[in-house]
């Protein structure tokens, strides 16, 4: 009988536990729901969700419009970033190449507000998979908008989606050395107060950016400026493509179509950096590059070369080309002589000696060594060679194992700074 007794307690004990864990679990589940409920209408009301109904349906001409272009495949997946602007003051257009294998950390106050419309979104994001965070794709166009918005530090005024085949035939693809200016203080060394002084160097990254097919072109230009022409262009542009601004509102910009030579047109690649095949979008430096694009005052009137170092540079007027944001380098520049100038090799490796056997080696092929040191800020993989100009230190390449070269800030009394990397450790 008191086996009995015990038993019926015992199970007694355990339904009144499962009892209270179902209702915690109750509980917490109703709570969850009900504080989702609350944020997603929160947002609804007066967030992110209200501003992409409003970037879907309320999309307007401006006089300097940047159409956000994604291209998809037959998987709907983005194959192809393009952002597109277009000046109805100056009648000049620019296409800038946004590479779809960028990694972005969404800033923590948007990913709140993201996670509330797909809480399996990750705070770094692949722009090529924004498609795949979001139900319906029209939903991914409008906050990828937003996202592009804060990553680039600019406005958007509208985005198209082209199939991959439309972009086949409209663009191809041109390899091109994309540069642009950065504060740093690691390429410098300590002064005497043991302040390592900032300097201004540019950094130089190849990339593949889009530029029109010249048969486009040709399309374009048969045009001829003609107002009924352009109107069915555009007619038929809209029956292949995807957008969120009207074939109306579109229409409006026929007269600056009428002024545009599209032999005129310039490309230009976002400034980024590359690591293990995945790119991150230098925010500051990309910032002023499209500021410097929009504030351009002046036409173009001379056909970009892609040679040059593709740097979009601000108040870089010439005279002779009209163009305001022409590259400040380019690649061909002629090469100077280093033998005349006064080098100063640190060593960045970690390994010893290695300075002091490449002052030897450079020192035996003429060139003036004044000094030798060590680096300290971090270990390098590859030299890098800081030069005072461009034209500087490109002789001094062919001694180094894929060294790079930048114009930067070199210790006093010097002309050329040599921070020496582990991948020259065993060159001759």
């Amino acid at each position: 009988m008191k086996k009995n007794n015990i038993a019926k307690v015992f199970f007694i004990s355990l339904l009144k536990s499962i009892s209270c864990i179902l209702i915690i679990l109750a509980v917490g589940f109703i709570s969850y729901k009900i504080s989702y409920t609350i944020l997603s209408e929160d947002v609804e009301e007066n967030g992110m969700t209200a501003e992409v109904k409003e970037i879907q349906s309320n999309a307007k001409p401006d006089e300097i419009s940047k159409n956000l272009i994604y291209v998809t495949d037959d998987k709907n997946r983005i194959v192809h970033l393009i952002l597109e602007i277009c000046n109805t003051k100056t009648y000049n257009m620019d296409y800038v190449t946004i590479p779809v294998k960028t990694n972005y950390s969404i800033p923590s106050t948007m990913y709140r507000q993201l996670y509330t419309v797909n809480n399996e979104i990750p705070q770094i994001i692949r722009l090529s998979k924004l498609n795949t965070y979001f139900e319906k794709e029209s939903d991914a166009y409008g906050y990828g908008v937003l996202i592009f918005e804060k990553m680039l530090g600019t406005d958007i005024s509208y985005y198209t989606v082209i199939k991959d085949e439309v972009y086949e035939n409209h663009y191809r693809e041109e390899k091109v050395t994309v540069g642009y200016k950065t504060k740093s203080d690691i390429y410098n060394t300590p002064g005497p107060d043991g302040i390592t002084p900032k300097s201004t160097v540019v950094m130089k990254m190849n990339m593949k950016i889009s530029v029109l097919t010249d048969s486009h072109k040709r399309q374009l230009k048969d045009l001829g400026g003609d107002e009924k022409k352009i109107l069915d262009y555009i007619k038929n542009d809209y029956e292949r493509l995807e957008s969120n601004l009207s074939r109306e509102d579109k229409s409006s910009y026929i007269s600056t179509y009428q002024k545009m030579n599209p032999d005129l047109f310039h490309y230009w690649g976002i400034p980024c950096t590359k690591e293990d095949g995945v790119y991150s979008v230098q925010k500051k430096a990309a910032k002023r590059a499209l500021k410097a694009l929009e504030k351009n005052s002046v036409t173009y009137t001379t056909a970009q070369d892609l040679s040059l170092l593709n740097q979009v540079a601000a108040g870089n007027t010439k005279a002779d080309t009209g163009n305001s944001t022409e590259p400040e380098v380019s690649e061909e520049a002629p090469v100077a002589d280093s033998k005349g100038l006064k080098i100063y090799v640190l060593n960045g490796s970690r390994i010893s000696g290695l300075a002091s056997k490449t002052k030897e080696r450079l020192v035996n092929a003429g060139y003036q060594v004044g000094g030798i040191g060590n680096y300290t800020e971090e270990t390098l993989t590859h030299t890098q060679i800081i030069v005072k100009s461009e034209s500087q230190g490109k002789d001094l390449e062919s001694y180094f194992e894929e060294p790079e070269r930048l114009v930067g800030q070199v210790a006093d009394g010097y002309d050329i700074q040599i921070i020496l990397g582990t991948a020259d450790a065993n060159r001759e």
